[in-house]
Order: C-alpha cells, then structure tokens, then sequence
C-alpha cells in the first residue's frame, strides 16, 4: 500500500512539474544562452517520449519556412492534426496526450512557425502564414487524407483558422481553450490586469517575477514548486529570448482582431468539440460558451470545473477520453 503511494505521489509530481515548464517556454529553440541542465532533461526527456508513439520526426524545407514536423502513417488508422499553444512545441504541449491518442489515431505533431524547431524569414505573423505552412507540409509529406484538427489556445485559433481556408479538408474540429471569434485585445488586457500584469504581452512573456507570477496565476490549475532564483533563470534563459517575436505575433493579432472576430470558420458546417477550463485566466470560459451558443447545432462544449488555461495536463485523462469519443461517434 505505501508503495502504491509513493509511486502515485511521484506520477502527481512529475505531472506538476511538466505543467510548469511547459507553461515557462522551457523548450526555447532560439535561445543562444546555455540551458540550464533541467531544462535541456525536460526538452530531451519530452521529445524521447513523443518518439515512443509517434514513428517520424523531420524537418522540412518550405519555400517560405523550415517545418519541424513529427508524425505516423499507419493505413488503418485516421489522421489527427495537433496544433500547440504560445507557451510550448509540439512535444512538449502534447506529453500527456501522445501516448493514448496515438492508440487510435495518426498524430501529426507540427512545431508552428517561430516556435521550437520551425522558423522563416520572411516576418508573416498571420494565423493564416500559420495554416499554409502547416498545409504545405503535409502535401510535401504526401498526406493528402482528410483530417481531424486538434488545437490549444493559439492553435486553437490555427486550427480553427485551418477549418476556415480549408473546409473540405477537415473531418472534425477540436479547441481547446482558444481565442476563437469572440476574444478581444480589450479582454485580454483586462485579464492580464485581474492577475497583476499591465498586459497580456507580458503574459505570454515575463519580464519580471511579478509578471511571472501573474502568468502562473492565470493559467495554472496548481501552484508553480519554484524558488525565486530557478523564476529568474527561466525569466533569463526562455523568456527573454522570445519577447520580441511574441511581442509581433500579438501585436498582428491585436491590430487584425476584426478579421479573426469576423470568420465564421465554417462552424456551422463542421463538427466540433469545445474544451474548456472553467477558471482559465488567459481565454475565459465565456468564449467557449459564446461560440457553442452562435453554432448549437454542431458544436458540443465540455467544461471543467477546476482547470485554468491548463486543462489538456490537469484532466488529461478525461480529455483524452472525451477527444476519442468524438471523434469516434
């Protein structure tokens, strides 16, 4: 019986632990400043895991980009497109997802331009940029099956996105706690705000540990286990090398709001999933339900009750539960 705790205690653990660093960008690709040996374990450590369930792993040479792509092609099984969040690469958005999905389904595990492994010079910050690349790639791999598209917060607005250029291509759309149709600037600051930050810039990237705390308080279901001097170091290491690309990307969806408020993104057509954490500080609830009631017809919204802008690691099993039983239905 002790033993069965013990071995429960340190999966909880574990799990608190790869919550936090994914929410830090402890996955920085760009940084030219030496990791720090927990980081560079937790970034190895998540991409040998992906790599048990997930056969091929590559980077692809775009006329516009270079795609780090991982992904299976097995016949029998469909294809599942999963798109991360601002705060993560693939590998590491996904830990918890990888190995039960991967039972059923065809992952596609693409870093988004500007994120872990994937990168361009050419300075578009659209979601759209976003989509095509992604879609290119997938061509060039010769994948050319319909799909189901998963995304997270921002991925969730890029697969989205995805449903809305190309419709005919997407069997079943899943987001996850994404600033789809009815998110503002003007919500998203007044969050950041709620939580002690000036704006939600600063919540994507901290600057200072006042700031670093407010992001964990907005999207973190539990308490980040870390001393002052491990928040700097993960302020210096991850953070800062990314604060003036993630500073365009938000500030190109901020001035192009209007535009992603005003798609439709053919939910009126296609089946899908909301998944949503009840007390998320970064994309709130009401989004999820404000999207369900436009399109009731096609989309089902799950909430849970006690996750924040986290909910695909702190419910990982009933989410995972909940993706294959939609998408199976």
């Amino acid at each position: 019986m002790l033993k069965h705790g013990l071995k429960r205690l340190a999966f909880n653990m574990k799990k608190v632990v790869l919550v936090c660093l994914m929410t830090c960008y402890v996955i920085s690709g760009y940084s030219q400043i030496k990791k720090p040996f927990l980081f560079r374990w937790q970034d190895k450590s998540s991409k040998k895991h992906v790599l048990k369930f997930v056969d091929h792993d590559t980077l692809l040479a775009m006329k516009e980009s270079t795609l780090h792509i991982t992904y299976s092609n097995e016949q029998s099984k469909p294809y599942l497109l999963m798109l991360h969040g601002m705060g993560a690469n693939a590998r590491t958005n996904w830990s918890s997802q990888v190995k039960t999905l991967s039972g059923k389904f065809n992952l596609i595990l693409p870093d988004l331009i500007y994120f872990g492994e994937s990168n361009s010079a050419s300075e578009d910050y659209s979601v759209e940029f976003q989509v095509e690349q992604i879609h290119q790639g997938l061509l060039k791999l010769g994948i050319t099956d319909s799909l189901h598209v998963m995304g997270f917060s921002y991925g969730g607005l890029t697969a989205a996105t995805y449903n809305q250029l190309y419709p005919d291509k997407i069997k079943k759309l899943i987001i996850i706690d994404g600033p789809v149709k009815f998110f503002s600037g003007e919500m998203a600051d007044s969050l950041a705000q709620m939580v002690g930050v000036s704006n939600i810039n600063n919540v994507i990237v901290p600057t200072t540990l006042t700031e670093f705390n407010g992001m964990t308080r907005a999207v973190m279901s539990r308490s980040f286990p870390a001393t002052k001097k491990l928040k700097q170091k993960i302020l210096t290491h991850f953070f800062a090398p990314h604060k003036a690309i993630r500073d365009k990307q938000m500030n190109y969806l901020m001035e192009h709001q209007t535009r992603y408020q005003n798609y439709n993104y053919n939910l009126h057509n296609t089946p899908t999933l909301l998944i949503w954490g009840e007390k998320d500080g970064a994309v709130p609830v009401s989004v999820g339900k404000a999207l369900h009631k436009a399109f009731p017809q096609t989309t089902q919204l799950l909430i849970f009750p006690k996750a924040r802008h986290d909910v695909h690691f702190r419910d990982a099993r009933k989410v995972n539960k909940a993706i294959i039983n939609f998408i199976e239905q």
